[in-house]
């Protein structure tokens, strides 16, 4: 049980990278790098806390880490809320522009339908790993890229990390709750709404016409 106690430790430090990784990608790199600082303070705080070999200097190391622990929140919280506030859509925006995606917006299918194209609605999170490895394997596979072009497919991203209002009114119209979430927008027709974990074939299969 010790064995098993100390293994489960890694899969737990696993979901910590994970959970930096997401921050990142909902803020930049300077806020990953923030947030480890402040696991790294965090983490001398409560080696700090425990120190001492007289209850003098158990005052004093538990007074250091006491302020330590308020540096850190004075110094970290109205930043990190003004980040995570305003971040994540210029970065989204950024990348999603990168990749050939643009964001979704409530009219965005409606324009895009009306110039004559087909539309592919990504509904996904940061926090969502499916979305994730559907991102890294079907979304970007040679196939796939090259029948979105052939035809002439718009590819719209609309981010539900931050559970937008105007995202869960469409997912919910396309009786869908949550992400990942695929559909295929055509003129005059009904959507057509992909399984959750796609396989190249369908996704082809959807957008040819």
């Amino acid at each position: 049980m010790a064995t098993f106690k100390t293994l489960m430790a890694f899969p737990m430090l696993a979901t910590v990278v994970w959970l930096v990784w997401v921050l990142g990608q909902q803020t930049s790199m300077n806020g990953a790098a923030a947030l480890l600082l402040v696991m790294l303070a965090l983490a001398f705080a409560v080696w700090a806390w425990q120190r001492g070999a007289n209850p003098r200097a158990t005052r004093v190391w538990r007074a250091i880490a006491a302020g330590l622990l308020a540096v850190i929140v004075w110094a970290f919280w109205a930043p990190a809320t003004t980040v995570l506030n305003t971040a994540t859509t210029s970065t989204t925006s950024s990348s999603n522009s990168a990749a050939g995606w643009q964001p979704w917006t409530p009219t965005a299918v409606e324009q895009h339908l009306a110039q004559g194209q087909l539309v592919f609605v990504d509904f996904t999170a940061a926090w969502c790993v499916t979305c994730q490895v559907n991102k890294l394997t079907t979304l970007a596979s040679t196939d796939v890229l090259q029948a979105f072009e052939a035809n002439n497919v718009a590819l719209l991203q609309a981010d539900w990390t931050k559970r937008d209002p105007a995202i869960t009114a469409a997912l919910n119209a396309l009786g869908r709750s949550g992400v990942p979430t695929y559909a295929v927008y055509r003129a005059g027709a009904a959507p057509v709404v992909l399984t959750e974990i796609p396989s190249p074939a369908e996704v082809i299969a959807a957008v040819s016409r």
